[in-house]
């Protein structure tokens, strides 16, 4: 048995207290108060110790004398087993060293993380390991519970979002009777609500990383556009700081299997930063080169820099590094998106820096050799006629600001109804759909299946419309693309003519 406590001697002239329990009983008083499960074992790995929690949640599995290797003993576990094992062996092997990992229970599937340190005496030699297992069923159901209120919430918010972003949209491009004063407030609401846009993402995109659900879409994507359009994108912010962003692509990139859509985020992120933290006059350079282990996409500023004592907590989450120099207010989360999806494509981030001197970003994303044809996006529609595109969405609002924005260009058609759009979708033959997610009667993915599955509609375009987009089950049911809401009109209108090559109708 392990000497775990020494009988305390009094003080000379001193009673001893006779009643304070010593040795074993404070031992077995202190771990039983534990919450975690508490195994000792000895220097040979035999079991010596475990707590009451133990005792509750496992039984008698262990008894002391036993190895956590025993069969009986292992009988408890059920996935993660074998590699439980295996590190408690390979951890007697080598007692020094420290492990962890997980395991689930076999009779109800609870998780456990363990973790496991050597034990040593008052000489520092080890005389036995301890074992600790944290049930994490508790907080992983409420981490779903998070994950669910979220996604409630932001829903909530992005629906009446789209259509006042779109109505803000649509007053400042089309009206001429604006006073300078209407056209700058106006202006001031739709920065606004694309901020609050992008705080609403993040919030979901940090909530799907956590619980590993963050979906991405590979497809195989040229390096140049993609850098361009990133760049194009934040000019006028740029523009609007007095700061030149510059481009320098190498030529004969090889393309990558990636998420273009995730890596034009990640690239919009590290070139807004770039911007923020530079000063007025200042300058960006965005450059592509090819290396050995892949293409690296690099974005140079000469702004403050930031200080090597600060670095390490650049990709952490709610981190926001010389906060007092830029105005701009942030959520400290994009950094900590940007990795996670960079990590996704097996590519890392780096960071150059010096206080005062700048900072270099630079995300290394590994290159595919074998290109993959282009897909036919051109479809052959009759000319002569206005396109019909139906929109399938319960949001009155939203349709009445589509209405207004695309009532021009095309014959638009409006349904509240999943079975609504399928009577309308047969009777019209329209040439596009536009089809929300969140329908009162069906699901969207019930529509989409069936309009896909029918002669009469099989050949139609189909946009799914969606708060949370899953890009990869709406393309294996047939979807065209997919459209995250808050909708940015200019995107849907842009989306739109790729998607039926406009220039064959004609606009009335």
């Amino acid at each position: 048995m392990l000497d775990y406590g020494r009988d305390s001697q009094p003080n000379e002239g001193r009673a001893a207290p006779s009643a304070f329990p010593t040795g074993e009983a404070v031992l077995d008083g202190v771990l039983d108060d534990c919450r975690d499960i508490v195994v000792l074992t000895d220097a040979a790995g035999r079991v010596v110790h475990v707590n009451r929690v133990f005792r509750d949640d496992l039984g008698e599995s262990i008894r002391a004398g036993r190895s956590l290797t025993d069969p009986a003993a292992l009988a408890v576990w059920g996935g993660g087993r074998r590699e439980f094992e295996r590190d408690v062996q390979r951890l007697g092997a080598r007692p020094e060293e420290c492990g962890g990992g997980e395991v689930h229970r076999m009779t109800d599937g609870r998780v456990y993380a363990w973790r496991s340190r050597p034990l040593r005496d008052a000489g520092g030699a080890v005389v036995g390991r301890s074992f600790v297992f944290q049930d994490l069923s508790q907080d992983r159901e409420l981490a779903a519970l998070k994950s669910d209120f979220l996604s409630t919430v932001t829903h909530e918010l992005r629906t009446p979002l789209t259509s006042v972003k779109g109505s803000l949209q649509l007053v400042l491009g089309k009206s001429t009777a604006l006073a300078a004063v209407d056209r700058e407030l106006l202006g001031i609401s739709l920065k606004n609500a694309d901020r609050l846009i992008r705080l609403i993402n993040d919030l979901l995109d940090i909530s799907r990383l956590e619980l590993g659900k963050l979906d991405l879409t590979f497809r195989t994507i040229a390096v140049g556009p993609l850098v361009e359009e990133a760049v194009a994108g934040l000019r006028a912010y740029a523009g609007g700081r007095d700061i030149a962003i510059g481009c320098e692509i190498a030529s004969d990139l090889p393309p990558l299997r990636a998420d273009r859509d995730r890596l034009i985020q990640v690239l919009t992120n590290l070139i807004s930063n770039a911007v923020k933290f530079s000063p007025a006059g200042g300058r960006v350079l965005v450059s592509a080169t090819a290396g050995d282990d892949g293409v690296a996409i690099a974005v140079r500023d000469w702004g403050v820099g930031i200080p090597a004592s600060d670095q390490g907590r650049l990709f952490r989450r709610f981190q926001r590094l010389n906060p007092d120099y830029s105005t701009e207010p942030g959520t400290g989360l994009g950094l900590a998106i940007s990795k996670a999806i960079v990590d996704r494509h097996g590519g890392r981030i780096v960071v150059a820096s010096r206080a005062d001197e700048g900072s270099t970003f630079t995300m290394v994303v590994p290159a595919v050799r074998d290109v993959e044809a282009a897909p036919v996006g051109a479809i052959d529609r009759t000319r002569g006629r206005r396109a019909t595109v139906l929109l399938v969405d319960d949001d009155v609002d939203l349709g009445t600001v589509l209405e207004l924005s695309l009532g021009e260009r095309y014959r638009l058609l409006r349904v509240e109804r999943g079975v609504q759009a399928l009577d309308v979708a047969r009777a019209e033959r329209p040439d596009l759909v536009l089809l929300d997610v969140v329908l009162p009667d069906l699901s969207g993915y019930d529509v989409l299946r069936i309009l896909q599955h029918s002669a009469a509609t099989g050949d139609i375009p189909i946009v799914i419309l969606t708060v949370q987009p899953e890009p990869e089950l709406a393309s294996a049911l047939g979807a065209t693309a997919v459209l995250a809401k808050p909708i940015d009109i200019d995107a849907l209108r842009e989306l739109i003519e790729r998607i039926l090559g406009a220039r064959s109708f004609v606009t009335a």
